[in-house]
């Protein structure tokens, strides 16, 4: 017995003099680490390889020590009249760092009508941001803050992003800042229509969790790289149920860009002013469509006039009606209401050209329209 006990504590001794130099070791390491400048943050964050293969939870704490201070809170700040009086609303998201010297990308929506802006960076410090632009069809917009030094995010392809691959969210769900969710791309070109009744092509699906202040945050793939912003989700409740939205990040670049280099985002401009041709409408006058765009009236600055589309004239008091053309299709692919319309004509730039398919009379037509730039 006394041999059992005497070679149990020699285990004991050697185990807890072998810990106790592992420690000293891996201490003596860090401050190597420290003393040389060496950044040892994944250590910190205990990434875990197995079989020399990165876990879940490895790929977890490298994606946010990536990214964790390049991702900013938002609360933005409106006036908002009642009839108690003037009110102040606030309302709170999320964006990321594009450049070092404090461009910032986030929704249209966070930023929509706001008197004041501030961006809370990682370290804590507040600033008031400028908005640069926007682009509501996108939801998309840029605000700057006076600050430099700062660590912009690493851009992915979201061409290249496969549904089911691995993705994660990072934002301020709830003003509970630099929260990070995870998921797969449930899905890849899907679209959505935005509030303001305009869609989204190409928008990334994902069952990460997104809740209310996600919106301006970045999707990232395993890698790191942003693939898309937050923008929206599918809920019966407000909160995440597992169905929500991203702007493909390449379309986000784009506007981004041209933003800063700008200000602003360059439309194209039809020239027309039309309502929608409903079933009802079209049984009224007896039409050979029941679905498009009669157009009203024409704009003397777009070119639709001089591409020979017809008005609807109509003089009070006077038996001279003339209904005007129907548009139902622009290179080709349907237009049913005016919201279509505009969603169509919003995929193209000034100075494109788009074929027209038009009704006048009963019989179709086409005509070739060539845009130009939204004054």
């Amino acid at each position: 017995m006394k041999r059992k006990t005497r070679q149990r504590l020699d285990f004991i001794i050697t185990g807890t003099v072998g810990v106790l130099i592992g420690a000293l070791l891996v201490l003596s390491l860090l401050t190597l680490f420290e003393n040389l400048g060496i950044d040892y943050g994944l250590l910190k964050m205990k990434t875990v390889y197995i079989n020399g293969t990165e876990t879940f939870e490895g790929t977890t704490f490298r994606v946010l020590e990536q990214n964790r201070e390049s991702v900013v809170y938002i609360n933005s700040e409106r006036d908002v009249r009642t009839i108690y009086g003037t009110v102040v609303s606030t309302s709170s998201g999320s964006g990321f760092v594009l450049s070092d010297d404090g461009y910032i990308a986030t929704n249209n929506h966070v930023i929509s009508d706001a008197e004041t802006i501030t961006v809370t960076l990682f370290d804590g410090s507040s600033h008031s941001a400028q908005l640069v632009g926007t682009d509501s069809f996108n939801d998309i917009a840029v605000i700057k803050i006076n600050a430099t030094g700062l660590d912009p995010v690493e851009l992915g392809d979201s061409d290249e992003v496969r549904q089911g691959e691995l993705v994660f969210a990072l934002g301020s769900p709830f003003t509970l800042q630099n929260t990070i969710t995870s998921g797969i791309a449930s899905g890849t070109k899907r679209k959505i229509e935005l509030e303001n009744g305009f869609e989204i092509d190409n928008v990334i699906q994902t069952d990460a969790a997104i809740n209310p202040g996600n919106s301006g945050g970045p999707l990232l793939n395993s890698r790191g790289q942003v693939i898309g912003i937050n923008t929206a989700i599918i809920s019966k409740s407000g909160g995440s149920e597992g169905v929500g939205f991203a702007v493909p990040i390449n379309t986000v670049k784009k506007i981004t860009d041209e933003i800063i280099g700008t200000g602003g985002i360059a439309r194209p401009w039809f020239g027309i002013i039309g309502i929608e041709i409903s079933e009802s409408v079209s049984a009224f006058w007896n039409l050979s469509v029941n679905s498009g765009v009669l157009i009203l009236d024409l704009d003397d600055y777009g070119n639709a006039k001089e591409a020979g589309l017809r008005k609807t004239v109509s003089t009070p008091e006077k038996d001279d009606f003339v209904m005007g053309d129907i548009i139902t299709a622009l290179d080709g692919k349907k237009v049913g209401d005016m919201d279509e319309f505009v969603n169509r004509l919003m995929k193209y730039q000034p100075g494109d050209t788009v074929e027209v398919e038009y009704y006048r009379g009963g019989e179709k037509f086409e005509t070739t329209v060539l845009l130009k730039e939204k004054q």
